[in-house]
């Protein structure tokens, strides 16, 4: 990242948020110049290669043409946040973060955006919705294998992924307590459930077919370790996010993407409750979805843009993993976001307690 400070550095100044008259109204990819003179305010994203990106597309421009102070911090924790407004010391403004986490908790800590500021005219029209939320980025989510180990003869679909006989070697998979979604559901597909019938998730059917292959698998708990598991050669086989792939090859990996029945899903952008920003949020997060913000953040990271008016150049590297090209999307799946933020805690603990078993 580019300024990383505590988030504790991120409040103050005489100009703790913004007149909300100088920010209402404004095309997506805009914000008045100087409107923001005098504001200090935080955003916060996953860190890496994904977060340079976010910095160079629109934190660094809008803090320029805003007159905001604008910080970084990083990584997005959810548990941070609830400490931060449990505590009512609320330090961060923008942050990245998933769309079960922001469901789950619209209104309690996060706020409700504000759309008289937030122009989603330009989104498209299959995108997470939620009072406290709006899609910033596409990420494909998913099986990829190293190339140079399985070229010949490569994996297919998740069946391949738990056959350690048939394609032996370490597998690299979410280590978190609360994973993202897509862990249960890989199971169910290699253990036969059809794309339809994954909900309500049987997690017992789930995690049995995880237990088979549990001595071959090796974690990661960012999205930086899924980079440097791809690049170091530590698991021939990784379930990944596709911007952080593109990273382990754009650095000597070789790892490809298995599409089907591959996981479309989105970041979003939110506000957590209690902010001494957000009006000044609300106006990051309209500038932050402009068209140019999002081609500039697609070139940057890999990451699809979701402003339908988003145009990027992308390398050929960048192409291969590519998470809307439309062969990829007839053939990936949209998990029920609704379903994971209604149920999280209780995935959450049935993937924390087989973790630890």
């Amino acid at each position: 990242m580019g300024v990383l400070l505590t988030a504790g550095c991120a409040q103050g100044g005489p100009g703790e948020d913004a007149d909300a008259a100088d920010l209402v109204g404004q095309p997506a990819g805009t914000v008045k110049k100087d409107a923001l003179d005098d504001v200090r305010m935080t955003f916060v994203s996953y860190g890496g290669g994904m977060q340079d990106g976010q910095e160079g597309a629109f934190v660094k421009p809008f803090a320029k043409e805003s007159g905001a102070d604008v910080l970084t911090d990083g990584p997005t924790d959810p548990a941070k946040i609830k400490a931060q407004v449990t505590s009512k010391n609320v330090l961060w403004d923008v942050v990245d973060t998933t769309p079960w986490d922001a469901a789950a908790n619209c209104g309690t800590l996060y706020e409700k955006l504000d759309y008289k500021i937030i122009n989603t005219s330009q989104l498209p029209d299959q995108t997470p919705e939620s009072p406290c939320m709006v899609p910033s980025l596409i990420y494909g989510y998913g099986l990829y294998y190293n190339a140079d180990k399985y070229g010949d003869n490569p994996p297919t679909g998740w069946a391949d992924f738990f056959d350690t006989e048939k394609f032996p070697g370490k597998r690299a998979v979410d280590g978190r307590p609360t994973p993202t979604p897509g862990i249960f559901e890989a199971a169910l597909l290699a253990d036969g459930v059809g794309p339809s019938k994954l909900y309500p998730l049987d997690t017992k059917r789930a995690l049995r077919k995880w237990d088979a292959v549990k001595s071959d698998l090796t974690y990661w708990k960012t999205g930086a370790q899924q980079t440097q598991i791809a690049q170091s050669g530590q698991a021939d086989m990784v379930m990944a996010w596709s911007g952080r792939v593109y990273e382990a090859n754009a650095n000597g990996a070789n790892f490809r993407p298995v599409w089907n029945n591959s996981f479309t899903l989105y970041d979003v952008f939110a506000v957590p409750k209690g902010s001494k920003n957000t009006k000044a949020a609300m106006g990051l997060i309209n500038y932050a979805l402009g068209a140019q913000q999002q081609t500039k953040q697609a070139e940057y990271t890999s990451y699809a843009p979701v402003n339908t008016n988003s145009k990027p150049k992308l390398s050929p590297q960048a192409k291969k993993l590519d998470p809307v090209q439309e062969t990829v999307l007839n053939q990936s799946i949209t998990p029920d976001f609704a379903y994971w933020g209604k149920n999280r805690d209780k995935l959450s603990k049935a993937w924390t307690d087989w973790l630890n078993r």
